[in-house]
């Protein structure tokens, strides 16, 4: 059988401009192991990224011995095998280059057998500057090819096969590091070695048709036994192998399976499939279902309904970018506790942005397990790219190595070309200028390559040519046109609109959208102290500090903020209070736009809002800080994307109550409608004791003509719906501002309960009606069964600890906060 060889541990880092040494992990990446070895302190603390700008310009080796014994080197195939290496290196093994690379989305199988022997054998890799090798290229061009530029940045990072947000971005850091990522490892194999395996799952009837596509190399002309199970059923076959790459294909029919379905909709049932040669074996899981994508033309435009197994569905969810700036610190538990916490919000898919990197197996595994569809861009983002041959050679690798490789995913539910690509011909002087050499660059590129490849290998998924498009050969504007394709609306961000302009499109599928908020204060608080090494100025803890400033990465960003919360809110005269502000108006924001489009189906079937995550501690739009943390939009987005919802939506000065429901069967029960005073007067408006809204439907369930003006500010209106099930929903309507409304002080009351001396969860209580109800702890994160809600009078509300247990000195330690205390 095939021998695998683990190059995982320790390596030798070199810079080759001093000949300094340093030990580094692998997998790993160089910035890293400096950090790790105390040359350069952390990037996230401070201002400490200033410092690493240089380093991206130097020149690294790695390097390490592996003695192999006489039966690896005497087998018929010898090679060193990387699934990514970051980005532009030179492979050695005793001194001999065997391999240049220069792309990290493409794994490397690289022979050895010439030159490596029996004994002790060196292996390194000299990695040049990712940097300058793209300013380099850039040069040759012969004209401008060029990309959106952040704060700080890393030019013409769009020439490099690289993780594009490493050069910076808007919410990112720049951090040019290098590195290998994922296995590293030397196989020796006796004769044929798998190189691949996939497959096209074909429904006929009631049974299910599963070619399996198997791939081997082999050293010469010779045979194969090959055994493919998948489950219980079985066949075997023998293979007649030529010298190289070789392909075969073997159907097995499949009855009677479980299908897969996306969260919220049935059980995410797997199958393993094993593939056996006399000497390699592969394994993976796949899932049966059908996803189509509806794009059918029709009275509004062009809709963008994902239908699995003959379901439709509306998608719920968010973008997501790498989990960290730093390789290194990405982690199997981090992955897991980041895409969980999107499944606890009721997603049913994430979007894989076009910016950062095709994710690691265990993401695709989870996204399985968990039903969370999967919007798979390529990795091009916001830029033009050129169209030379070594640029699409490259990218035609790149391209069918990442199909097969994760085409298996049930989760997978589109292949899309790239971000705001089509844009970006209309961003710069050069494009406008010269609208058809660019288009013609962006044709060969995304059709001609991309496409074409992405047609070819998987014909049964939805080729998707850009985001935000309606589609091939459409290079229309899809920014404010919402009645086709897929949408991205950033006119109340990045144009200055009020929040309420969310409801003045509906877009058949909104793909990107969002609003900032600051992180949680213990995060900014390790960051402006370098985790309590550095003494803190009177100047840090403020907005418009140097390291606040350094830390957000939109020119205009905390300018929005600000100047949105004083259209809505009062203005916190202090630093804790601002922040949780800014997170306030964040998940009202995205509520309000979520709750309107959800209200729209079936014109609208999909939202993803920008964005789930962090790969730094930074200002930005994500739900979930860096470290893992819940904002009061993640929390927010636990009841907006619930299966079944209330909302209110004004028209007119008509208050249209409507129930939302994406569940398969009716829901029925009982609907009251309160008028709340903020005195503490509660006055029911209405009940209705036999309510019923139909499966995938949204239906209105009554009707409130205005108030006077002068007396709207009193109160707020409640509607709570009570299901036969017994489940509780309820939302909210607010007749004027936040900042106009008469809030009162409050008196909040606490109760823990506890098992044992541990405090397992919270009882909170007022007399009167608290808004966005916060409960934080700075010592350490937690995760609550609900945060930032609203409290009503002499009402309990019991809060469970999601994340291990409280002791009686913590809960000493609990800060609690609600909107009247901010003023």
């Amino acid at each position: 059988m095939t021998k695998k060889i683990s190059l995982y541990g320790t390596w030798t880092l070199k810079r080759i401009s001093t000949a300094d040494r340093y030990p580094m992990k692998i997998p790993g990446d160089i910035f890293s192991a400096l950090i790790e070895e105390n040359v350069i302190d952390d990037p996230y603390l401070g201002c400490n990224e200033k410092e690493f700008r240089h380093l991206a310009d130097e020149t690294w080796e790695i390097e390490r011995t592996i003695v192999l014994d006489k039966d690896s080197v005497s087998n018929k195939h010898l090679y060193l095998e990387i699934e990514s290496i970051d980005t532009v290196a030179d492979i050695f093994c005793n001194q001999v280059k065997v391999k240049t690379a220069d792309n990290m989305f493409t794994a490397l199988r690289v022979p050895l057998d010439d030159v490596a022997i029996e004994g002790q054998n060196t292996i390194s890799i000299l990695f040049h500057s990712a940097q300058r090798c793209a300013l380099e290229r850039s040069r040759a061009l012969g004209y401008p090819v060029e990309h959106s530029i952040y704060p700080v940045q890393s030019m013409h990072r769009n020439l490099v096969r690289k993780a594009q947000c490493h050069s910076g971005w808007d919410w990112g850091p720049c951090l040019m590091t290098a590195g290998i990522y994922g296995e590293i490892s030397i196989l020796s194999t006796p004769f044929e070695l798998i190189d691949s395996v996939h497959t096209d799952i074909k429904r006929t009837g009631n049974s299910w048709e599963v070619e399996v596509h198997t791939r081997t190399v082999s050293p010469a002309e010779g045979t194969s036994a090959i055994h493919i199970s998948i489950g219980d059923t079985q066949i075997r076959d023998t293979l007649t192998l030529k010298e190289g790459l070789n392909e075969s294909v073997h159907t097995i029919r499949m009855d009677d399976v479980k299908l897969w379905w996306p969260r919220g909709y049935g059980e995410q049932t797997l199958y393993r499939l094993t593939v056996t040669t006399d000497n390699d074996r592969k394994e993976k899981e796949i899932g049966f279902r059908e996803i189509v994508v509806d794009t059918t033309p029709d009275a509004k435009g062009i809709p963008m309904t994902f239908i699995v197994n003959g379901i439709p569905v509306f998608a719920k969810g968010a973008n997501w970018i790498p989990m960290d700036a730093l390789p290194s610190r990405y982690s199997d538990e981090r992955y897991e506790d980041l895409l969980t916490s999107a499944a606890s919000a009721h997603m049913n898919m994430i979007r894989v942005w076009g910016g950062g990197h095709y994710e690691q197996e265990i993401f695709y595994r989870l996204c399985d397990r968990l039903g969370l569809l999967v919007w798979q861009d390529f990795m091009f983002a916001c830029s033009l790219y050129p169209s030379q041959s070594w640029f699409l050679d490259s990218v035609a690798q790149e391209v069918e190595y990442q199909v097969i490789r994760l085409k298996d995913h049930p989760s997978i539910a589109l292949w899309c070309g790239n971000n705001e690509d089509v844009g970006a011909l209309t961003w710069f002087d050069s494009s406008r200028e010269n609208r058809d050499r660019y288009i013609i660059d962006y044709d060969r590129l995304n059709e001609g390559v991309v496409g074409r490849i992405v047609k070819d290998l998987d014909p049964n998924r939805k080729w998707w040519s850009s985001s935000p498009s309606a589609g091939e050969g459409d290079y229309s504007d899809c920014w404010h046109d919402d009645t086709k394709g897929d949408m991205h609306y950033w006119s109340v961000w990045h144009e200055g609109k009020d929040i309420e302009a969310y409801k003045d499109v509906t877009p058949r599928f909104c793909s990107e959208f969002g609003f900032q908020s600051f992180p949680s204060y213990p995060l900014l608080e390790s960051v402006i102290t370098h985790n309590g090494t550095r003494e803190a100025s009177s100047g840090d803890f403020n907005l418009s500090g140097e390291i606040m400033e350094h830390h957000q990465r939109n020119e205009r960003g905390n300018t929005i903020i600000l100047s949105t919360m004083l259209k809505y809110f009062h203005l916190p005269s202090t630093f804790k209070d601002q922040l949780y502000v800014s997170q306030v108006q964040q998940a009202f924001a995205v509520q309000t736009a979520i709750e309107f489009w959800r209200s729209s189906r079936p014109v609208c079937m999909g939202t993803l809002y920008w964005q789930l995550n962090d790969n730094w501690p930074v200002a930005s739009w994500s739900s979930i800080e860096y470290g893992g943390k819940w904002k009061a939009l993640h929390y927010a987005a636990s009841h907006f994307y619930a299966p079944f919802i209330l909302t209110f939506q004004k028209k007119d000065d008509t208050i249209h109550l409507l129930a939302v429901n994406d569940s398969l069967k009716k829901i029925r029960g009982k609907l009251t409608i309160d008028r709340i005073f903020y005195k503490g007067d509660t006055d029911t408006i209405i009940t209705m004791n036999d309510v019923t809204v139909g499966s995938q439907e949204s239906a209105e369930l009554y009707r409130l003509e205005p108030d006077e003006t002068d007396r709207r500010k009193s109160y707020l209106i409640r509607a709570v719906f009570e299901s036969d099930e017994g489940e509780r929903t309820e939302n909210f309507y607010f007749p004027t501002s936040y900042k106009k409304a008469d809030l009162q002080p409050s008196r909040l009351d606490i109760n823990f309960i506890k098992k044992g001396k541990k405090v397992t969860a919270i009882e909170l209580s007022s007399n009167r009606a608290a808004l966005f109800c916060s409960i934080d702890l700075r010592e350490r994160r937690l995760q609550l069964s609900d945060n930032f809600f609203h409290l009503m009078p002499d009402e309990t509300k019991t809060i469970r600890i999601l994340n291990g247990e409280l002791s009686e000195e913590e809960t000493e330690h609990l800060e609690i906060r609600h909107l009247r205390e901010t003023y």
